[in-house]
């Protein structure tokens, strides 16, 4: 009697089951390096003209708005195509999306060295990558859950978000010595290269697990996110999180100036608020994970930036300040990948991306508020003194938000029956 279709079919299934067991598993932690390269590339790419606004003036003959828009369009695309990016990660993959992402990320690079001489080519390029970037950085949760287990979840997270942050800390201090030594064309052309290596890095060593079939996300699941009190609580402390390190990093320099610090040293104080942000964000997480608590790390970063951003801003001078910078880097911006893992700890796997692009939406939004309240501020009352306050009110609003993110009652991985033939 020939086999029915239902038992051809588990014979099927447990031949595919044997050949996949005796393929060699992808390393993890390769695929997250992967991953890694390619979103601080595009990190790199967004503040290529950053710190190199009066450069961009004279290169294309455009005024300050102009100059700034190649860097500021990225926030306000990213708003615009949050929920989308989320959605579309979850539903088809990540290994899709962000693929075709960095093909974007690569082409508007190449464009923007061709254009190298016309503002508008440039701008072009710019626009492309800016619209890769949420289909790159809302996938964050995605890779992290689908090889790691929920214990490590903020470590991991911790290592991404480091490399993010060195990645930002190049994208804000190369360009100038490149113009320097490689003029605009060359500067763009390096550019090119860099972001051609990493998209080829991701598309080789990066890989995603099967999506289960019942890994679609109903209308009632929509729902739920959108109500998820936790979730929105986390979402408006990145909001602030973000806003605040926006807010420091583009107006450090006048607000400092009053006290005789002038731009480059307030490009170093900049700098070791990054580089403690980098050892912040790949120390604290694993501790976090080692002892099963974000809460407590949450408040430990809001307390910090409370306390140590009015004698930052308004009395230090000199390796104190140097190093109270360094110190509200590790802890505030350690905080961030720790939020990141605590959406994941609030959601279902399937959900991750739309969490992410929850999150990234606001954060944000976040920056690009209260860099304009910030401005706000020096508009009314005629000095960029005052403005430091912003920062000091938004921190201590961030500090009440976390006590409202309690620990779940357990992030430890649980070990799943598996479903293989008995």
């Amino acid at each position: 009697m020939p086999p029915t279709t239902d038992a051809t079919t588990r014979a099927n299934s447990s031949t595919v089951t044997l050949i996949t067991s005796k393929q060699k598993p992808p390393n993890k932690w390769l695929i997250i390096a992967g991953f890694s390269l390619l979103l601080g590339v595009n990190q790199f790419l967004w503040l290529t003209f950053a710190t190199i606004v009066i450069s961009t003036e004279a290169h294309f003959g455009v005024n300050e708005f102009f100059a700034n828009l190649l860097t500021l369009m990225f926030p306000i695309i990213f708003v615009l195509l949050a929920i989308h990016s989320g959605k579309v990660l979850d539903n088809i993959g990540y290994k899709k999306i962000v693929s075709l992402a960095a093909l974007l990320m690569l082409i508007g690079s190449i464009i923007r060295w061709l254009g190298a001489d016309y503002y508008w080519l440039v701008f072009a390029g710019q626009l492309l990558i800016a619209i890769a970037q949420p289909y790159i950085t809302n996938a964050i949760n995605q890779v992290t859950s689908d090889w790691f287990d929920k214990s490590q979840i903020a470590t991991v997270t911790g290592v991404i978000m480091g490399g993010m942050f060195l990645a930002t800390a190049l994208g804000a201090f190369a360009p100038a010595p490149l113009i320097e030594a490689f003029g605009f064309s060359g500067m763009l052309l390096i550019n090119v290269i860099i972001t051609a290596v990493a998209v080829v890095g991701f598309l080789l060593v990066v890989a995603e697990k099967p999506k289960q079939q019942d890994s679609a996300i109903s209308l009632q699941e929509i729902e739920s996110l959108l109500k998820n009190k936790r979730l929105w609580f986390i979402s408006l402390a990145v909001f602030i999180a973000m806003g605040y390190f926006n807010g420091l990093s583009n107006w450090i320099a006048p607000i400092l100036a009053p006290r005789g610090i002038d731009e480059a040293t307030a490009g170093i104080i900049t700098a070791m608020l990054i580089v403690g942000g980098i050892l912040g964000a790949l120390l604290i997480p694993l501790l976090s994970d080692y002892l099963q608590k974000r809460r407590i790390f949450l408040i430990l970063a809001t307390l910090v930036g409370a306390s140590a951003t009015y004698p930052l801003l308004y009395l230090t001078t000199g390796t104190i300040t140097l190093l109270l910078s360094f110190i509200l880097g590790f802890f505030l911006l350690a905080g961030y990948p720790l939020l990141i893992a605590a959406a994941e700890d609030t959601v279902h796997a399937s959900q991750a991306a739309k969490a992410v692009a929850m999150l990234m939406m606001m954060g944000n939004l976040g920056g690009v508020i209260v860099v304009l309240l910030m401005q706000g501020v020096k508009g009314l009352t005629g000095s960029w003194i005052p403005t430091g306050w912003v920062l000091i009110i938004a921190v201590a609003l961030a500090s009440f938000l976390v006590l409202k993110i309690r620990d779940k009652p357990t992030i430890k991985s649980i070990v799943k029956p598996t479903s293989g033939i008995v």
